[in-house]
């Protein structure tokens, strides 16, 4: 088996890196690029911010019952450009995760998802206190995936109904 020297896998590895270092603002760039080439009096394609993929907890009575992967749009307003956010990703997921875990976005009928009015709204606050307000149009929730997959809450006025106990052993007209 041949072995890549240690500098063939650093280049490699330096070049991965260099690829990963902003996704986010390669969508954007390409729709202004592409937005100016193609009509000249058409407005360019709003900036459109992708954010990593976020893991939220689901915390039901003081307890962690889950936890939900989120992955996240913004769109900013026409004319402000993409890089007033560059550097504060880091922040922004901070905030989140930190309030996530002081008031949850628990949703009362699922352990699998989140309450994504309350969490873009969240986000939203944020963002305008790391950007400035007025300059994000829009916050989408574009997937949730749960970790595991957790039978919902039960509903409340209702109990669960115990495991009915096996009949003993021997004497069937016996009362225990």
């Amino acid at each position: 088996m041949i072995r890549p020297s240690p500098v063939a896998r650093r280049a490699v590895l330096a070049a991965s890196l260099a690829l990963l270092a902003s996704p986010a603002f390669a969508r954007s760039a390409k729709k202004e690029k592409k937005g100016a080439k193609e009509g000249e009096g058409e407005e360019a394609a709003d900036p459109v911010i992708k954010l990593q993929s976020m893991a939220l907890p689901i915390i039901a009575g003081g307890k962690l019952v889950n936890y939900v992967f989120v992955q996240m749009t913004l769109t900013l307003k026409p004319g402000v450009l993409v890089t007033i956010f560059e550097g504060k990703e880091p922040l922004l997921r901070d905030a989140i995760v930190r309030e996530a875990h002081d008031r949850p976005f628990l949703r009362p009928d699922s352990y699998v998802a989140l309450d994504e009015a309350r969490l873009k709204a969240s986000v939203l606050r944020e963002v305008n206190g790391l950007i400035g307000p007025g300059k994000v149009a829009l916050v989408t929730v574009v997937k949730q995936t749960p970790r595991n997959f957790v039978a919902p809450p039960a509903k409340p006025g209702t109990q669960a109904k115990p495991a009915p106990r096996p009949a003993p052993a021997g004497d069937s007209d016996l009362v225990p």
